[in-house]
C-alpha cells in the first residue's frame, strides 16, 4: 500500500540519530546532593500519607461527597503541583485546569462505553490522552478532548492487550489485524466477537470528525502505526539475535507512528517539522516503556533492543543513547508554538528522564555496577529508598478500606476523577 506520509523518510532520520547518538552519560541531568534527597523523601512520604488519609475521610452522606472532592483537587494543587519530583510545576493555571477537565471527561467515556473497563485499562488509554494534551500544547491549542483523540486513545487496552496476550495464538491475532485494517480502511467488516464490536465502533468515533476524504492523512496515520504493530509482532514470534530482525526498526515505527496519529488527530494537519517531531517524541517514549518492561519481555520472549541485550551485556551505553536522544529530539524541535516552549520542553524531558532514571534502578542487575553508582548522583531519592519504593508504596495503600459505603476502592478513586 502507498502512504502519504513519508514513513521512510521519518524512519531514516531517526535510525541514523540513534545510531550516532552519544553512549556517554548527557552531562544535562540534574544532579541531587545527599541532603536533598532526604528532603525529596520526607516530602514524597508525607504527601502520599496525606493522599491516603483524605481517601479514608471518604463519607458516607452523598451530600458531603462534593465537597471531600473539591478539597481533593486543592490538594492536589497544594501538593502535587508544587512537588518537583512529579514535574508539574511548569504548568500554568491554564493548563492544569484545561488537563484535568480532559482527564475527568475521558474517564466519563471510559464509563460510559464499557463500565467492565478496569482501572489499569483506563489509566493505559488515559496515559495517550496526556501526550495529544501535551501536543495540543505544542501546537499552542488548548487541551481539549475530541471524540476522535477518546476513540483512538480507548483503542490501546482493546487491541494492544490483545496483541500482547500470550495466550492468544499468531494466527489468530493474524486473522484480527486484517480485519482491523480493513475497518481503518473504510472497507467493509463483520466484527466477529463484543471486542471486534467494540474496537470497530471506536474507528467511527474518529470519521465522526474527521471526513475520510478530506482528512486522507489522519488514516494513513491510523494505518501505519496498525502496520507497525503488525511488525511488532515478530518481536513476540520467538527468541532473536541482534540482526537476525530488525528489531531497532520496529522500535522506531511503533513508537513513532503512534504519537505521529497523535498529532494528526488534534486538526487532521502537519507540518512537516511536526511530523518529525511527533514521530521521535514517539521513538523514545517506546523505548522508555521498553526498557521499563525488560523483565516482563524477557519471561515472555518478547524481542525489543534491551531484552535483546539484558543479561547479555550492561545496557550502560543503550541507556545513555536513550537519554542523549531524549535530550536531542525535545531540545532540537522547532515545532513548539507555545508562549511558554522552554518550559514545556523541560516538562517533557523531566518526565522521560525520571521515568528511564527509575527503570534504572528497577532492572539495575542489567547494569554494571560502576553505571549504577554514576547515575545515583542524579536520582531524585537516594537509591537505598528507590529499592523499596514499590513494597512501601504498597504498605501504605494497604491502610486504604477495600470498600467505602457500598463503592469499592475502584470506584472511589474513579468518583474522585468523574465529573
Amino acid at each position: 500500500m502507498t502512504y502519504f506520509i513519508n514513513i521512510d523518510f521519518l524512519n531514516s532520520i531517526y535510525r541514523e540519530l540513534w545510531w550516532n547518538s552519544s553512549a556517554e552519560l548527557n552531562s544535562n541531568l540534574t544532579s541531587n546532593d545527599y541532603w536533598n534527597k532526604i528532603q525529596k523523601e520526607k516530602l514524597f512520604n508525607s504527601q502520599i500519607d496525606i493522599f491516603l488519609k483524605h481517601i479514608n475521610q471518604f463519607p458516607e452522606d452523598l451530600n458531603r461527597r462534593l465537597e471531600w472532592k473539591e478539597d481533593f483537587y486543592k490538594l492536589i494543587d497544594s501538593t502535587i503541583y508544587k512537588n518537583e519530583m512529579f514535574s508539574l510545576g511548569t504548568l500554568d493555571k491554564t493548563m492544569k485546569e484545561e488537563f484535568i477537565i480532559s482527564t475527568k471527561l475521558f474517564i466519563k467515556r471510559c464509563r460510559s462505553l464499557d463500565s467492565s473497563l478496569s482501572f489499569e485499562d483506563i489509566g493505559q488509554a488515559l496515559r495517550n490522552v496526556w501526550i495529544v494534551n501535551i501536543f495540543q500544547k505544542i501546537l499552542n491549542l488548548p487541551m481539549k478532548l475530541t471524540d476522535a483523540i477518546s476513540g483512538y486513545s480507548l483503542l490501546y487496552p482493546y487491541t494492544d492487550n490483545f496483541l500482547d496476550d500470550t495466550t492468544v495464538d499468531l494466527t489468530t491475532k493474524k486473522t484480527f489485524n486484517l480485519n482491523f485494517s480493513k475497518r481503518l480502511k473504510g472497507e467493509p467488516v463483520i466484527s466477529r466477537n463484543p471486542n471486534e464490536d467494540i474496537i470497530f465502533d471506536l474507528v467511527s468515533h474518529i470519521e465522526s470528525i474527521f471526513n475520510r476524504e478530506s482528512y486522507p492523512l489522519v488514516y494513513d496515520s491510523l494505518l501505519l502505526i496498525h502496520n507497525a504493530q503488525e511488525k511488532s509482532l515478530l518481536q513476540q514470534d520467538a527468541i532473536t539475535l541482534p540482526y537476525e530482525r530488525d528489531i531497532l526498526g520496529i522500535s522506531i515505527e511503533k513508537g513513532g507512528t503512534s504519537v505521529l496519529a497523535d498529532a494528526y488527530l488534534i486538526d487532521g494537519s502537519l507540518t512537516k517539522e511536526e511530523e518529525i517531531f511527533s514521530y521521535g517524541y514517539g521513538f523514545f517514549l517506546q523505548l522508555c516503556d521498553d526498557l521499563q518492561d525488560i523483565k516482563k519481555d524477557l519471561e515472555n520472549n518478547h524481542m525489543t533492543i534491551m531484552s535483546q541485550l539484558a543479561g547479555k551485556y550492561p545496557l550502560d551505553s543503550i541507556t545513555n543513547k536513550l537519554i542523549n536522544l531524549v535530550y536531542y529530539v525535545v531540545d532540537e524541535a522547532d515545532c513548539f508554538k507555545y508562549s511558554k516552549s522552554n518550559e514545556l520542553k523541560k516538562l517533557i524531558k523531566d518526565n522521560c528522564i525520571q521515568m528511564i532514571l527509575f527503570a534504572i534502578v528497577d532492572n539495575r542487575e542489567y547494569y554494571s555496577k560502576e553505571y549504577i553508582n554514576a547515575i545515583e548522583k542524579h536520582l531524585p531519592f537516594r537509591l537505598s529508598y528507590i529499592k523499596n519504593i514499590k513494597s512501601k508504596l504498597s504498605k501504605k495503600f494497604k491502610t486504604l478500606n477495600s470498600s467505602y459505603y457500598g463503592l469499592s476502592l475502584e470506584e472511589v478513586f474513579l468518583y474522585l476523577l468523574e465529573d
